[in-house]
């Protein structure tokens, strides 16, 4: 089993340096106090995609986890964190306030050549209107598996207090012929295995000018009877 704990906008890096240490200053929806410096946990990689920049994404370590601000949108991942075979993605990740914006957000898996030329990976986001998306990306192409789709389950971003952030528990399994997403114990989204990559290298997927809290993430295999 492999377990990373990692508990816990903008067009130029200087907004997005600004704004990430504001909102390091602000708390959690759970009120929990983090320490915090520069960077990323130790094996860990910003690609941001064709066109953007990764200098414009920023993070920040306040563990037990890490905080990341993007400009374009992004993909982080550790090479060692792999799947196969029966497996099970989680993560918890706090969405702090994403403007008026719907934005995605959410887990990626069967990764492969993310350093090259041509990555190709599947992802299953959540967005701050309460839906639900599984995609890939094949190179310079993606497409679509299933569209943006509502489930009450999911969180719906509201106004709150200043700082404050809204937690997404998601998981992803794939066992047996089928990959099915979670927000908590909702299935909200499934597809065939055969619809998507599910061998290779999982991480997190970030659409552009976001701010997140990563408080967790970890791949296990599942037993099967």
């Amino acid at each position: 089993m492999r377990i990373l704990q990692i508990n816990r906008r903008s067009a130029s890096l200087r907004a997005s340096v600004a704004a990430l240490t504001v909102l390091i200053a602000m708390p959690l929806s759970s009120a929990i106090v983090f320490a915090q410096s520069a960077g990323l946990p130790t094996g860990w990689t910003i690609r941001a995609d064709a066109g953007g920049n990764r200098n414009d994404v920023t993070t920040a370590i306040r563990k037990p986890g890490f905080q990341v601000a993007t400009g374009p949108a992004t993909i982080l991942f550790d090479g060692t964190m792999r799947a196969s075979g029966n497996w099970r993605l989680e993560s918890t990740i706090h969405l702090f306030d994403p403007g008026a914006r719907a934005e995605g957000f959410g887990l990626l898996f069967g990764g492969r050549d993310l350093n090259g030329v041509a990555p190709h990976y599947a992802y299953a986001l959540v967005r701050r209107d309460g839906k639900a998306l599984l995609k890939v990306r094949d190179g310079e192409n993606t497409r679509t598996v299933r569209d943006w789709a509502a489930n009450g389950a999911i969180p719906v971003w509201k106004p709150g207090v200043p700082g404050s952030s809204v937690a997404y528990r998601l998981v992803v399994e794939a066992i047996g012929d089928r990959v099915t997403m979670w927000v908590g114990a909702t299935k909200v989204l499934d597809a065939a295995r055969t619809e998507m990559p599910t061998e290779g290298i999982v991480g997190l997927r970030v659409n552009h000018g976001l701010t997140l809290y990563v408080e967790n993430i970890s791949v296990a295999p599942v037993t099967t009877r």
